[in-house]
């Protein structure tokens, strides 16, 4: 591709962007559809109200929709995909919980995003997307699996006093219908500072943090002989489809497998 250049195409569900410009900026702008963020040279850094998340190649960025954002390229290199999703199962499996996430970039994911980019009127467009969508839905389920592990032991590493006692309160409260500015508020914080601390130190936004600490009770839960539906109770969600489907993409298991296993001991 030219340096320089900006190329654009759109297919059904899907807008892809291939940049080939280094210190390109972005100023804040809100979007309303799913992003995804693939440096191929160079690095790229999202701004967030919240904090930044800093990616090169090998990495890929996911944001949910209604991201505010601002965007920088380094100055040496500035090669990079940029896909704005707005395809009906990509909505259907990505849930609302789910937030900016930074992980490894998957090979069979550029390689169709350069295909149809090269070839958008391609007929086999539609088969194309959804092996892109399966794809990209099991990397984030990996790397917030990863991050379910990284949350059971942040107690001893997060040095800022303010949010280990939210840490805290998490640990405590998570059961229950938490109010993000309250607990900012007992922590000390602002929530915008809540928020920027989380992402800085945990890389997880609070609500995350939250999710996880929820899904791991609930596991524990199961495992001493609760059913699904007290388990999802018992840690907060009131939908038993919205905690099956959080449930399997934290652990990579329903609650009804580990229920079973629960019944075995």
């Amino acid at each position: 591709m030219r340096r320089g250049q900006d190329i654009a195409v759109r297919v059904p569900g899907l807008y892809l962007v291939h940049h080939n410009l280094p210190g390109k900026t972005v100023e804040w702008r809100t979007w309303p559809q799913h992003m995804l963020f693939i440096p191929l040279q160079g690095e790229i850094t999202i701004v967030l109200r919240s904090g930044s998340l800093v990616g090169g190649p090998g990495k890929m960025i996911y944001l949910p929709p209604k991201t505010t954002l601002a965007f920088q390229a380094s100055e040496a290199l500035g090669e990079r995909l940029v896909c704005m999703i707005d395809h009906p199962r990509w909505r259907a499996v990505t849930p609302s919980e789910a937030g900016p996430t930074l992980c490894p970039a998957h090979q069979l994911c550029k390689e169709i995003l350069f295909y149809l980019l090269l070839n958008p009127k391609t007929t086999g467009s539609k088969s194309l997307l959804s092996t892109f969508i399966q794809v990209l839905a099991e990397s984030l389920e990996s790397a917030q699996q990863a991050s379910l592990l990284h949350v059971t032991h942040l107690d001893g590493k997060v040095r800022d006093e303010r949010v280990r006692k939210a840490l805290l309160i998490f640990q405590r409260d998570h059961p229950t219908r938490l109010r993000m500015t309250a607990v900012a508020q007992e922590a000390g914080l602002s929530l915008r500072n809540l928020n920027r601390l989380f992402l800085e130190q945990v890389g997880l936004s609070p609500k995350q943090v939250v999710t996880h600490y929820r899904i791991t009770t609930a596991k524990d839960l199961l495992l001493a002989g609760s059913t699904v539906t007290e388990a999802a109770l018992a840690t907060g969600y009131e939908s038993l489809g919205q905690f099956i489907t959080m449930f399997r993409r934290l652990t990579g298991q329903l609650p009804s497998q580990v229920a079973r296993l629960g019944q075995k001991q």
